[in-house]
């Protein structure tokens, strides 16, 4: 069983030529992929992070950058705190290996308010300059469309495809700043059932049916930059953000999270050069392929750090789907009925066990934990 993310590149641009400065790097077929010449030779620091007016990601990720190419290392047991404007701070907690979290308990992302990272590494200072948090400008509100998408393959056979595309219709204030920088990132969050297994032959050893929830968030190819200095309209109308192939994903609640960001220019300027780069498919912690700078200092002028920690505002949209809203008909591959129950039945009693060893089913059939991208249940499911 596999949970696939099919997403293509939409019209976005075209409705905005000449107005919008669009992160999508990258489009199959259709442009070429500028790569950064990699040749660090290892050992440089790499910080990425960000605080926000928001509940969620505030954090940082430390790591240590490998050889040209190579995944970089996380860095376990530095010291990192964020400090506001007034002096308040407080010290993010490691709950993973390079991966501190801001509890909030001292101080939040307030609009108007500035803050700044320092974090100690085995005796070495790192730091940014403050960073104001500015609010969010616009209100988005999106809609989605169900279609068919035709392809031919290499064979020149036909293949069909049923799809949702996405668009969104933002508002912008009348009395707009001279000068102003956005980003919207998309995020979908959806359900999933584990299996039910024959309680008359697995009485005590098959796992509970769970829910499990998946968060996928798209990567920088799906990340659009707004130049303020570019635009005076306060619509952007009609704007197509993806098209999303239909799968099983959409057979329980499913949610498309437009977020949108408010950043600083220089915060702007940083994901323009992202942009040029290769990055893998997932959040802005995944590492960029190539050195990268960002505002990140060390207190040895001679030291070369990458990464970027941000400051911004944050405003997210949600657009609910369910199975009612698609006219497709889903074969779960957990669902054991009928000739599907025969197999698990050619195992011992109760060996649950050996359905796993003989790869009878699937680990993501049982344990939400086998399930790519799984994590807890979002607060507005």
């Amino acid at each position: 069983m596999k949970f696939p993310i099919p997403y293509r590149p939409a019209s976005f641009v075209k409705s905005l030529i000449g107005l919008l400065l669009v992160g999508i790097f990258i489009a199959v077929g259709c442009s070429e992929v500028i790569e950064l010449e990699d040749n660090t030779v290892g050992g440089q620091v790499i910080i990425y992070g960000r605080i926000s007016n928001s509940t969620q990601a505030n954090e940082v990720v430390i790591s240590r950058a490998g050889e040209a190419s190579t995944a970089p290392l996380p860095i376990e047991g530095a010291i990192v705190k964020i400090v506001d404007d007034t002096g308040l701070e407080e010290f993010l907690v490691e709950d993973a290996p390079g991966h501190y979290t801001l509890g909030r308990n001292v101080l939040s992302g307030q609009f108007g308010r500035s803050y700044r990272l320092e974090a100690d590494i085995e005796g070495s200072i790192y730091t940014t300059d403050f960073q104001e948090l500015l609010p969010v400008l616009s209100q988005d509100e999106m809609r989605y469309e169900i279609g068919v998408e035709r392809d031919i393959t290499s064979s020149g056979a036909t293949v069909t495809d049923d799809v949702v595309r996405l668009f969104v219709d933002s508002d912008l204030p009348d009395d707009l700043p001279d000068q102003f920088f956005m980003r919207w990132e998309i995020e979908e969050v959806y359900s999933v059932l584990t299996g039910f297994f024959p309680t008359f032959w697995f009485p005590r050893s098959a796992p509970p049916q769970k829910q499990c929830y998946v968060t996928h968030k798209l990567g920088a190819d799906e990340i659009f930059l707004l130049d303020g200095r570019d635009i005076r309209r306060s619509d952007l109308k009609n704007r197509e953000l993806i098209t999303r192939v239909i799968d099983r994903s959409f057979q329980n609640k499913h949610y498309f999270n437009l977020i949108q960001s408010r950043v600083s220019e220089e915060n702007f300027e940083y994901w323009e050069k992202v942009r040029t780069l290769t990055i893998t498919n997932g959040s802005i912690f995944d590492q960029v392929v190539g050195p990268l700078k960002g505002n990140v200092k060390s207190d040895d002028p001679g030291e070369e750090v990458f990464g970027f920690f941000e400051v911004i505002g944050i405003d997210t949209t949600r657009l609910l789907m369910t199975n009612n809203d698609i006219p497709v008909f889903f074969r779960d591959p957990c669902v054991f009925q009928g000739d599907l129950v025969l197999p698990l039945l050619t195992v011992p009693f109760d060996c649950f066990e050996c359905l796993l060893q003989r790869k009878i089913i699937d680990p993501q059939c049982a344990f939400c934990e086998a399930v790519p991208n799984n994590g807890p249940r979002p607060s507005y499911f």
